[in-house]
């Protein structure tokens, strides 16, 4: 009997992320503060006799190789010499390039689901190095909640969630390219870095208004300059009952930690009278462990 997998996999904001330069191998090294929210797709993998389809209902979603999803349902295959295929069928809830994670955490669920429907052995950190080699931000996503990532994002330290908090996500509608902004970041200009020793004290005692003090991207700036509207976005969430607001990423969603769900939803109502800005309120999650 084929069988069939209902998946959820949760989008994440970067609570403060710093770049501390160039590596040689063409990334660059990062610290970060990385938290999932409830916002997430919805994965259905249903077993076939062979081959890898992937349905999705956003035609901006690849439906080939580009999709992680399929690279990572590829190198299992390879790699365990699987004989069966899979059918991945993606709802999205998360924005498409949003720097919210969406392709990261979808390709993190459909290794997690794939491992178990095929029955593959696989201890914890071959699962990790795994992940590992499918992006920067696949290992997160295998447990989500609250982490700090270093290295160029694989190496994950997990840290204590947030009490539930609520969010207001403001996708303006620019496309931004991580490679474009990693390659015009100047680490001379950069005014101010978020202070992530700072940022996990303030989490591990859940002071909410400290965490928002101390949020911050080294990105802001770049995207503000060329993007004005990232600027005009942190400004207004600002204004609201936020404790804080930044960058998710390298964009362009701007988020704001909130005081409370009515805080977030009428932030996000005035929002929402800004032209070609996806406005959308979420809260922390992280499952338990």
């Amino acid at each position: 009997m084929l069988k069939e997998l209902h998946l959820n996999a949760y989008a994440k904001v970067n609570l403060a992320l710093n770049v501390l330069g160039p590596r040689d191998d063409g990334f660059h090294e990062i610290e970060t503060i990385l938290h999932t929210v409830d916002l997430h797709d919805a994965i259905t993998l249903r077993e076939r006799e062979d081959g890898i389809e992937v349905r999705t209902d956003n035609p901006a979603v690849p439906d080939d190789a580009r999709n992680l999803v399929v690279r990572t349902a590829q190198v299992l295959r390879e790699t365990f010499n699987v004989q069966r295929g899979v059918e991945i069928d993606i709802r999205k809830g998360i924005p498409v390039a949003s720097g919210l994670g969406g392709g990261s955490s979808d390709a993190a669920i459909t290794l997690l689901g794939l491992v178990q429907m095929w029955k593959i052995r696989l201890n914890g950190r071959g699962l990790l190095s795994l992940a590992a080699s499918l992006g920067s931000d696949v290992p997160f996503f295998l447990e989500g909640g609250a982490a700090i990532a270093r290295g160029r994002g694989e190496k994950v330290t997990w840290l204590p969630p947030l009490p539930t908090t609520w969010l207001v996500l403001a996708r303006p509608r620019v496309e931004v390219s991580t490679a474009w902004a990693y390659q015009n970041l100047n680490p001379s200009e950069v005014r101010s870095r978020p202070s992530v020793a700072g940022m996990v004290e303030a989490m591990r005692a859940e002071d909410l208004a400290g965490v928002g003090r101390l949020m911050g991207n080294v990105f802001e700036d770049l995207l503000a300059k060329r993007y004005p509207v990232v600027g005009q976005l942190k400004r207004r969430i600002l204004a609201g009952e936020a404790y804080g607001a930044t960058l998710s990423g390298t964009g362009p969603t701007v988020f704001g930690l909130m005081a409370n769900e009515a805080a977030a939803r009428k932030t996000a109502e005035e929002l929402r009278a800004l032209p070609d800005v996806e406005v959308l309120v979420s809260r922390t999650f992280a499952e338990e462990r």
